[in-house]
């Protein structure tokens, strides 16, 4: 018997109990350089695991596995073949690689305390949307690192890139939607959002805590439906919870790549002291939304009753006038909601009467956009 099978056999004798209902290590177990253990039940640790240069597999066809115990392990090189799963009650740490066969790593998401942790030169590979870590992943030492994190049978993961210090980083994927969060106490109204964002992710996003200046990027993949919200690529960007704000920020689309099926996008750096949700932001398209010339008939069959316009809802703060052939101003609002219906409030009395049937003009100032629109619209009531 080699001196290396020879080790690991003492090993399991004198430290590990091994029985139906797993393997227990209660003392001192080390695996050494080329040794390769495969673990076919669950591993619970109770002693010291953390010094280990080998391989440490965990195989079963049928059954799901388990680590836990009172001391987190540390795996040199882990592999994983479970058909079921392998389950952690505890966080984990990897110190050279991670393979992934077939078969989850899974946690809770929502708890940042129970996590598969990468050390400074740890890598992967075998991540596929049916192999990867369903909770939390945590990197630390390492510039650049792309969190293999998914949920049920899709892999979503998550690139982060530090620009100056290199800080310990937690990620997890949420396939929930931002509003109403089933992991979260409260929710990230998606209403509330910087000028520039038309829109939201509606069915997910990346829980990721860090500290310092960094530079991220999301996928998408056919499920996230995102032709319903854009037209190209181009207007997709990183949106990011504000602490402070309490608002969607745009966080910038640097770089972005592939197509509407499938792609990913890059935000600007930022400050990740003041972010920990993350998802898919799309770009209000101004261009498309310039106010013009309309038709307004407040007849109440919903059809045109009030003079509304979407890029409004883009710029809070506004305001709105309305003038008559004549030049005069009657109808004037600060912070305009899209709420006027032929009823002036400037220079006319009409008694909370409609104006008469014509042509009117207005101008429109949009501060936080920093634009300025002037047309007309003809009143009718028919």
């Amino acid at each position: 018997m080699s001196p290396i099978r020879l080790f690991i056999l003492l090993a399991l004798i004198s430290q590990v109990l091994i029985g139906q209902v797993g393997v227990h290590n209660y003392g001192n177990l080390q695996l050494h350089s080329k040794g390769h253990v495969g673990f076919h039940t669950d591993f619970t640790n109770d002693g010291s695991f953390d010094r280990n240069s080998g391989l440490i597999g965990f195989y079963q066809d049928t059954e799901s596995l388990y680590i836990s115990g009172a001391f987190s392990p540390t795996f040199y090189d882990l592999e994983l073949a479970a058909e079921n799963n392998l389950y952690l009650e505890l966080p984990i740490n990897i110190d050279n690689s991670l393979g992934i066969i077939y078969g989850n790593i899974i946690s809770s998401r929502a708890n940042k305390n129970i996590y598969t942790k990468f050390s400074a030169k740890a890598d992967y590979e075998g991540v596929a949307n049916l192999s990867k870590i369903d909770g939390q992943v945590g990197v630390e030492g390492q510039k650049i690192f792309s969190f293999p994190v998914g949920y049920d049978d899709i892999l979503r993961p998550l690139q982060i890139q530090f620009i100056d210090d290199v800080f310990l980083a937690k990620c997890a994927y949420f396939f929930e939607n931002p509003d109403y969060p089933r992991s979260f106490a409260q929710g990230f109204n998606s209403s509330n959002r910087d000028s520039s964002l038309g829109g939201i992710n509606s069915q997910e996003f990346w829980n990721l805590t860090t500290t310092g200046r960094i530079q991220i990027s999301l996928n998408w993949n056919s499920g996230t439906n995102l032709e319903a919200s854009v037209d190209g690529i181009e207007s997709v960007t990183v949106a990011g919870w504000s602490k402070k704000n309490e608002q969607w920020d745009n966080l910038g689309n640097a770089n972005y790549e592939g197509n509407t099926e499938e792609g990913t996008v890059t935000s600007n750096i930022f400050n990740a002291n003041d972010y920990e949700i993350f998802t898919l932001g799309f770009l209000f398209n101004t261009k498309a939304n310039e106010p013009g010339n309309y038709a307004l008939t407040p007849n109440g069959d919903g059809i045109n009753d009030f003079f509304s316009l979407k890029i409004m809802g883009q710029s809070p703060n506004n305001e709105f006038k309305v003038f008559n052939r004549s030049g005069h101003l009657v109808y004037e609002k600060t912070n305009y909601q899209n709420e006027f219906q032929g009823i002036p409030n400037r220079n006319i009395n009409q008694n909370n009467n409609h104006l008469p049937e014509g042509v009117y003009f207005y101008l429109i100032d949009l501060k936080d956009l920093n634009l300025k629109y002037q047309g007309y619209f003809y009143l009718a009531f028919d």
